[in-house]
């Protein structure tokens, strides 16, 4: 052991650790401050440190190797090598810190504050991902409703999943107390993630609606929840089994319900617009979805 440490000595493994372990702090303490700035995603300071963590391995090796050789000076070889370290690191910090993806986060900021109604009626296009919105200024009766499930056994029926959540969508939008946010914002997102409270934030919405539609030939069974993104508990949750002779208003039950459990109060025009049903035809409402699809 004595021996050992005579040679950590000899070679000054523990003053290079140090001093490397020292100037990565400083380093990273620089990279925390520009991502906060500039907004970069957190993958930038993961590689970072991944890159950190790969150079003091090989700054010990080289420290051990010239310390061998009784000599610090570090060849061209050694040289190429830890250039090709942070070449690489800097290349991916670059690639991950790109300047156009933070302006379009910026971008998706400015959208979310602009009217919930005007962004589902003119189906505004909203970049993705919006930065996290601090919880203080999250309003209570906010929601978005995320892609539903399709669990038919025909995966061609993924049109009619995906226009229930247009329809519903639309009617919860008809409700002028509730900010909505709009498709192109949520489908990015899948049915049912795992962190809810992560993309409430990035929304800037304190509730979630989820929704699942097995269809079967003329059969429908369609599940949706409410769900309070701050404790992950349901607020709502209702099961639906129509055919397609009796499934028209169901989305507008399904917003009447969830404006109920925000609280939510309808005008007499809002109350009228959410009720209200297009068509009574089933091959019209299932080409409309088709075609939206």
């Amino acid at each position: 052991m004595s021996e050992f440490l005579q040679r950590l000595k000899e070679r000054k493994l523990v003053q290079w650790a140090v001093a490397y372990l020292a100037g990565a702090w400083a380093l990273l303490q620089v990279l925390d401050l520009a991502a906060n700035g500039y907004g970069w995603p957190l993958a930038v300071i993961r590689i970072a440190f991944a890159v950190i963590a790969l150079g003091f391995v090989v700054t010990l090796l080289l420290a051990w190797y010239h310390g061998e050789r009784g000599a610090q000076r570090v060849g061209g070889v050694e040289l190429l090598l830890l250039a090709g370290v942070f070449a690489i690191g800097g290349f991916l910090i670059w690639h991950y810190a790109d300047p156009a993806q933070s302006r379009a986060d910026m971008t998706a900021a400015a959208l979310t504050k602009a009217s919930s109604s005007d962004l589902a009626a003119q189906g505004s296009a909203s970049p993705a991902p919006e930065p996290a919105v601090a919880s203080s200024a999250i309003p209570a009766k906010s929601i978005a409703v995320l892609p539903f499930e399709n669990l038919s056994e025909d995966k061609g029926n993924a049109y009619f999943a995906d226009g229930m959540q247009d329809l519903i969508l639309t009617k919860l939008a008809d409700i002028g107390q509730l900010k909505v946010i709009s498709r192109t914002s949520t489908m990015k997102y899948a049915s049912h993630p795992d962190d809810l409270k992560t993309i409430a934030q990035q929304l800037g919405v304190a509730t979630i609606l989820e929704g699942s539609v097995q269809k079967a030939g003329n059969q429908v069974l369609i599940n949706v929840q409410l769900i309070d993104a701050h404790t992950d508990s349901h607020l709502w949750a209702e099961s639906y089994t129509r055919n397609l002779e009796n499934i028209f208003g169901v989305e507008g039950e399904v917003a009447g319900k969830v404006a109920d459990a925000l609280k939510a109060k309808l005008s007499p025009e809002e109350t009228s617009a959410v009720a209200s049903i297009s068509t009574r035809n089933s091959q019209a409402y299932t080409l409309y979805l088709k075609a939206q699809y």
